[in-house]
């Protein structure tokens, strides 16, 4: 399996655990503060990732970066991990989920856009297709009332950072490996948001979490910790632009789990959209052949048993 393959998968996988990190963050603020329970599990990841570094003695990879690297990566840290998470859970306070949500979903359309300007990447017909039939799962079905107020724009900043962050984390994935990321994304960007707690008052809360809410950051961090370290693995072989497109297949597992899990009725626009982004995920699976090498591989593997 070639590399643009193997990272085709890694980011349907990505999208997978997103859609449940996304469906245990809706859970778990109802218990924690969002901007408290982002800051927390952030810091968390960071410290999953520094111990991956020093258990897997990889810890002298960071001795070796050069310096144009590590303005990369502290970048990442400050533009992916931290001000646009701020910018999101800020916003939140101002604006109904739903906006924000909508909002945030525009992150493949920014990624694209910056992907062919900045990365020079090529749009097949076969993308284009997906990226129509995904766009109008996630906006046509949609019922929503935007303003351009102020929670708006916070929440719009945030999309267009992370959506930054992904180019720039492409261009770092080519020199660095995708561990380094993540550990820079989230170590920077965990402490950066403890530090803004911190001097805003919020020390307290920190310091003072029973064992349920532990056990919320620990497990929604631990989540977000494999999502990170899937999601740079997946784009350090695929098109930044094609790896966001993915990413929305989230969606489709987010529903599937409010449905079965959270007893949340699933309406027809929400069927419709996980029709279509199932569809675009099916040809983008088909145009890549990624299917039909996964068939040959298993009828390889049963002439080979027989």
């Amino acid at each position: 399996m070639n590399n643009l393959k193997k990272g085709i998968l890694l980011a349907f996988l990505a999208s997978v655990i997103s859609g449940f990190a996304i469906f245990y963050s809706k859970i778990s603020v109802a218990k924690i503060s969002p901007l408290v329970l982002t800051t927390s599990r952030n810091f968390y990841v960071g410290v999953l990732f520094l111990v991956l570094f020093l258990v897997s003695g990889r810890i002298k990879e960071l001795k070796k970066l050069k310096k144009e690297q590590l303005t990369f990566l502290i970048l990442i840290g400050f533009i992916g991990g931290a001000l646009p998470f701020y910018l999101f859970f800020t916003g939140l306070q101002y604006i109904p989920a739903i906006n924000a949500n909508l909002i945030q979903k525009t992150l493949f359309v920014w990624v694209t856009i910056l992907a062919v300007i900045f990365l020079k990447e090529k749009i097949t017909a076969g993308y284009f297709v997906s990226f129509a039939l995904i766009f109008t799962a996630n906006f046509f079905f949609a019922k929503f009332n935007l303003t351009f107020g102020k929670g708006e724009l916070m929440i719009l900043g945030a999309t267009l950072l992370w959506s930054v962050e992904n180019i720039l984390a492409k261009k770092a994935l080519k020199t660095v490996s995708s561990e380094t990321v993540g550990l820079f994304r989230m170590g920077i960007g965990g402490s950066l948001l403890m530090v803004v707690g911190f001097l805003s008052g919020k020390s307290a809360i920190f310091l003072t979490f029973d064992y349920n809410k532990l056990s919320v950051i620990v497990i929604g961090g631990t989540i977000l910790f494999l999502y990170v370290y899937t999601w740079y693995k997946a784009l350090k072989y695929t098109p930044a632009s094609l790896a966001a497109l993915i990413l929305t297949f989230a969606v489709v597992v987010g529903n599937i789990l409010n449905g079965a899990f959270a007893g949340i009725k699933i309406l027809p626009k929400d069927i419709y959209s996980s029709l279509f982004i199932s569809t675009a995920a099916f040809i983008i699976l088909i145009k890549t052949n990624v299917i039909p090498n996964l068939f040959r591989d298993l009828l390889s593997k049963n002439q080979m048993l027989k």
